[in-house]
This record gives structure tokens, sequence and C-alpha cells, in this order.
């Protein structure tokens, strides 16, 4: 029997860079040139063999996965990957991220530069970067999680 409501069997957003569903999903490993925020836009570094967030004019290379489970109690700066940690990067796969404006379910996707966070492609704003092969898959309002869907080769 297909799975049809996934709340029910998944928990709901509980934060960015989380996996949102059971669908496969593929990530690649890359060192991290810099601290790295979980569920962000990143790029591949200069090297080729290295990550950082998506910078002006770069080129969406996945999306940061949350490793770890967050410190509550202390409240912990802990939702980010280290300076030069291993980096696990989404390619393929439906993952939790959160847009810096309204989104509508298929709404094509880009990506800010300065927040690394997402938009909606029809967006009036400067300077965004295209992500190719993504949609949204909910729909959420500035500031809160939404499904993001990517198949980058």
């Amino acid at each position: 029997m297909a799975i049809t409501s996934y709340d029910k069997y998944m928990p709901a957003a509980g934060g960015k860079g989380k996996l949102a569903n059971y669908q496969d999903y593929s990530a690649d490993t890359k060192a991290a040139a810099e601290d790295i925020p979980y569920g962000v836009a990143v790029q591949l570094g200069a090297d080729g063999e290295t990550i950082t967030r998506v910078k002006a004019g770069g080129k969406p290379y996945g999306v940061s996965l949350a490793q770890e489970i967050h410190d509550w109690v202390l409240k912990a700066d802990d939702q980010k990957y280290l300076k030069y940690d291993p980096v696990a990067a989404v390619r393929k796969g439906v993952i939790w991220v959160q847009v810096d404006e309204d989104v509508v379910i298929g709404d094509g996707v880009v990506v800010d530069p300065s927040t690394s966070n997402f938009r909606p492609a029809d967006t009036a704003t400067s300077g965004v970067i295209a992500f190719p092969s993504a949609a949204f898959k909910s729909s959420a309002q500035a500031g809160g999680l939404v499904q993001l869907e990517i198949n980058l080769p």
C-alpha cells in the first residue's frame, strides 16, 4: 500500500537540511571550506574538492544535509558543519529548506547568495542564482520551511 500521508510516518519539518520523505536520495561528501549551516545551497570550491555556501555568480552543487541532533537544552550553536568537516551535499531527493519569500508548490527555484536560502524563480530580487532541476514540493510563507525536490546529475 502506498504512503499517502507522510506526516503520519515521518515527522513534519524538524529543521533545515533534514530529509522530507522516504524517497531515495543521493549525496556527495566534500570537505567544508568554511562553516556551512544545515539546509543551505552549496557550491564546489575553486579546487573542486571542497564545498562552500553559494556565492554571487556561483553554481549550485546541492543542499547541505543536517547530520547532528540539536542540543536544545544548552541552545548550542551546532546546526552547521565546521570548516574542514565532511559535508554531505544532497544532489537528489526531497529536503527541508528555508525560503526568504512566499512560495507555492511547483514554483521554480533560485538561490539568494546573500543568505544561501531559496526563493521562487519569479522573484524580483536581483543577483539570485538559478537552481536547476529543482521545484518546491510544498508551500510556505517567507521565513518558513518548505520541501525542495532536487535532481542534479
